[in-house]
């Protein structure tokens, strides 16, 4: 039976996606930056899978999702945001399925 798993290079992104997708999540950030983040989140995703996709611009774009993802850390830490999204996330993973997150 042929091997279908992904090279390991290939595994070592979506690692890396996972792990960006676990800190965007863990971060309290309030409404509109949380939905300008994961629209870019999505559309690191979707390149990485798009046909003829390579990996080195898979990690390019991935690392600057990371640095926004560290600035908007950085900012929502000095100013002590404690605004609560889980409504935000409720509309953002509700949608995906209606055409609205997609």
């Amino acid at each position: 039976m042929p091997d279908f798993s992904p090279p390991p290079d290939e595994r070592a992104l979506a690692v890396r996606l996972a792990e960006a997708c676990r800190r965007m999540s863990a971060l309290d950030l309030p409404g509109p930056l949380a939905a300008r983040l994961h629209r870019q989140f999505i559309a690191v995703c979707d390149a990485v899978k798009a046909a003829g996709a390579d990996e080195e611009t898979g990690e390019r774009r991935l690392s600057a999702f990371l640095v926004a993802l560290e600035q908007a850390s950085a900012k929502i830490a000095r100013r002590g945001n404690t605004k609560d999204n889980s409504q935000l996330h409720f509309v953002i993973i509700h949608s995906r399925g209606h055409g609205w997150g997609t």
